[in-house]
């Protein structure tokens, strides 16, 4: 199907009204709509649910786990099948992005009524962004009301930017199946959205979350139940299977049986994961440097939770000795319910994979 280009200039307006994700979370509270359809399309495999929050847990009555959807097919292809309005709904999607051109920020204005601050925000906001401000998309929400500086009172805000570049390839591929988008948000906030709700102790704390993408990984601190640093780090589960292949020459679908079963592996297999996370472990660290340097908080980290795959007993190892904290992926089972026609192995397989689609779910519109 051809796109016009008023109809694709209408549905980017579409997305900046769904564009609330921050805003929607720190500044207002809307109750959760009962049943919402929840598309992640970032990581090695695409997951499509349709989920319900009920008082105890969250409800899935629809699930789609789809491998490696786009090596060789185009997204609109690979979903057609599910978003044809029959096994999902084709009205009010909600999609998270992840990528370079999505930029989030954490600044500090001088104290000001909100209305003051999104007057504001149009004028400063583009001396923190590596873009032009008419290239994008941008949202922001209060993370602190009151921050004592040298230079006064202030107030700590997450500014959240997506590229019009990034963001119209996602809204051409729901153009093409005749969807309505009704939220449009950042990878990392929807997973931390999880984290909050599935480990609320752990999120009051001071933690990390480290959600791996196919060649993107994101890293994310939250203290005192509030996100207050984000990072991209260039490096993703294609990075860990790429070496395994061309260190052992092993298939694709001996790489897929070993993180799927999580069982154990050779010497050889275990000495090169941990030798292709040694960079990834040297950014995580250098991140967490910078974090501490930016924020003047001496208190460790003590916890990283991980989000979007690599859940192999060696994988957790290999990053918890690099980093000295315990490494642990985030734990959604126990506070889900799925539909009976719903294979409980494809869910327990594919748990590591959930959290963004769960916290895109659990969201306010």
């Amino acid at each position: 199907m051809k796109i016009d280009p008023e109809q694709l200039k209408k549905a980017a307006q579409q997305a900046s009204a769904a564009w609330s994700g921050i805003s929607s979370k720190y500044m207002t509270k809307k109750p959760v709509i009962s049943k919402v359809t929840a598309c992640d399309l970032e990581h090695t495999r695409t997951i499509l649910l349709e989920l319900e929050k009920r008082p105890d847990h969250l409800h899935i009555s629809r699930l789609e786990v789809i491998k490696n959807p786009f090596r060789e097919q185009k997204p609109a292809l690979v979903l057609k099948p599910f978003l044809d309005g029959k096994k999902f709904p084709k009205d009010g999607i909600r999609v998270a992005l992840k990528g370079h051109g999505v930029v989030i920020r954490f600044i500090r204005f001088p104290k000001m009524k909100v209305e003051d601050l999104s007057s504001a925000m149009k004028y400063e906001a583009e001396q923190y962004i590596p873009f032009e401000l008419s290239d994008v998309v941008l949202d922001f929400g209060v993370i602190e009301e009151s921050v004592k500086t040298d230079d006064g009172e202030k107030m700590e805000v997450m500014l959240a930017v997506v590229k019009r570049q990034e963001l119209d390839p996602t809204l051409e591929i729901f153009r093409n199946l005749e969807c309505r988008l009704s939220v449009v948000d950042v990878n990392i906030l929807s997973a931390m959205a999880a984290l909050e709700y599935f480990h609320p102790e752990d999120f009051s704390g001071h933690i990390g979350l480290l959600d791996l993408g196919t060649e993107i990984s994101t890293l994310g601190v939250v203290r005192e139940g509030k996100p207050r640093f984000i990072r991209d780090i260039s490096y993703g589960i294609y990075d860990l299977q790429k070496k395994l292949k061309s260190r052992l020459n092993l298939t694709d679908e001996k790489i897929e049986k070993i993180f799927e079963e999580n069982g154990a592996c050779s010497p050889e297999e275990t000495q090169t994961m941990t030798e292709s996370l040694e960079g990834l472990v040297g950014d995580l660290r250098v991140s967490f440097d910078y974090y501490h340097d930016q924020s003047g908080q001496s208190k460790p980290i003590t916890k990283l939770f991980l989000s979007g795959g690599m859940t192999h007993p060696a994988v957790l190892k290999a990053l918890s000795a690099g980093l000295q904290i315990p490494v642990v992926c985030m734990d959604v089972l126990p506070k889900i319910r799925w539909a009976s026609e719903i294979d409980e192995g494809l869910v327990k397989a594919n748990a590591a994979f959930l959290p963004v689609a769960l916290g895109l779910g659990l969201r306010e519109e």
